[in-house]
């Protein structure tokens, strides 16, 4: 089935289709003019993504829904995840409704410290703590690592240390024809081309000997260019000498690397595989060895 009945038979939109295809939640075969074909498999996926769309489940979710031999076991966890959030905003709407009748905003703070502020998970706490662009940028880069809660007095304490570092460490001073050229880089990225990149780097992280498979011919011409004259004349080398350095410095490893393996079990479990695809890479490609950094 092309794609025009796809949309019909399946109540989505053409975009919706390609972009979980992008996700990798389905793939159609490819005929030889270019178009996609897709299976009843296909169709049946996609109609399960519908539904779990429709319900709120994030793809994340929806994929490891998938994937799952026991769907209801996928599902109940889901559930739970929703059972929290219930909760959650009927304490909300209870310390807006005191608010509403006294509004005793000492009162408000306690109350939120005793009955929401458990329900928050990482992320949400590092947006509080960080609005705007910098916090954003975290949750955008991490944010798949920030759905667990801080739940422990370890992780509490490893949190603190994090928002410390974050709100103390000093801004890299860039050189102003390296600040314009990282402004217009990061202008023409949208929010879902950021989250797409990093969704990438841990598929490969994930699956590294299917990667530098179907990768091969990019990476050789990558990692050529990245040991030419030309590259080390670049604005790009010259940025990224700038934020090694600075990583370095920083404390960066130090303090919020191997804080947030801390507290986040799911960062803690990609970092171990992390070094594992790093020293595949190395070994395959000696040449990377002070030039690739996946963190």
């Amino acid at each position: 089935m092309f794609i025009k009945d796809v949309c019909k038979e399946c109540k989505l939109t053409k975009k919706a289709v390609e972009y979980y295809e992008q996700q990798g939640l389905i793939s159609p075969a490819v005929e030889d003019n270019g178009y996609r074909n897709y299976s009843n498999e296909d169709i049946f996926v996609l109609k399960e993504i519908g539904v779990l769309r429709k319900l709120g489940i994030s793809i994340a979710d929806i994929r490891n829904i998938l994937e799952s031999t026991n769907k209801a076991a996928a599902l109940a966890k889901c559930k739970y995840k929703m059972d929290l959030e219930v909760e959650k905003a009927m304490a909300k709407k209870e310390c807006l409704e005191q608010l509403m009748d006294d509004y005793n905003i000492d009162q408000a703070v306690t109350y939120i410290e005793e009955n929401i502020e458990k329900h928050f998970t990482i992320k949400e706490k590092l947006l509080q703590a960080f609005p705007g662009d910098y916090g954003m940028y975290l949750c955008i880069h991490f944010g798949q690592f920030l759905n667990g809660k801080v739940d422990t007095e370890k992780k509490e304490e490893s949190y603190n240390k994090i928002v410390n570092y974050l709100d103390t460490v000093s801004k890299i001073e860039f050189p102003k024809e390296l600040e314009e050229y990282l402004l217009q880089g990061l202008g023409q990225l949208e929010q879902v081309d950021m989250q797409r990149i990093n969704s990438s780097i841990i598929d490969a992280v994930n699956n590294i000997d299917i990667y530098l498979k179907e990768n091969k011919e990019d990476i050789e011409k990558y990692l050529e260019y990245r040991n030419s004259d030309k590259f080390k004349k670049s604005p790009t080398y010259k940025m990224q000498q700038l934020l090694l350095r600075f990583q370095q410095e920083s404390g960066y490893y130090e303090t919020f690397i191997e804080n947030l393996k801390i507290l986040s079990d799911s960062y803690r479990d990609y970092f171990g595989k992390l070094q594992v695809t790093n020293k595949t890479f190395i070994d395959k490609y000696p040449q990377v060895n002070n030039i690739y950094n996946l963190l």
